[in-house]
């Protein structure tokens, strides 16, 4: 799993369970780590509080990995 899709779709759900610092925190995390482009591009985008952005590279993200969303949105769950 993902962690900084996971951030990602956690902001998207609610912009206010995240704070910038955790963002900014992923976002260089995910930039020094050398990250898969989309994940790096979806952090970027929430980071930049984009929600349009954001919500498009976590389609993405699913759409090339193959991973299973509704495993994502459990762990959100929890």
């Amino acid at each position: 799993m993902n962690k900084h899709i996971l951030l990602v779709m956690k902001w998207l759900n609610n912009q206010d369970s995240v704070s910038q610092k955790e963002l900014a925190e992923s976002r260089r995390e995910a930039a020094s780590a050398a990250a898969d482009g989309v994940v790096y591009t979806a952090i970027y985008w929430a980071a930049e509080s984009c929600t349009a952005n954001a919500a498009c590279w976590v389609d993405e993200y699913f759409e090339i990995t193959g991973k299973d969303r509704n495993e994502y949105l459990k762990e959100l769950n929890r």
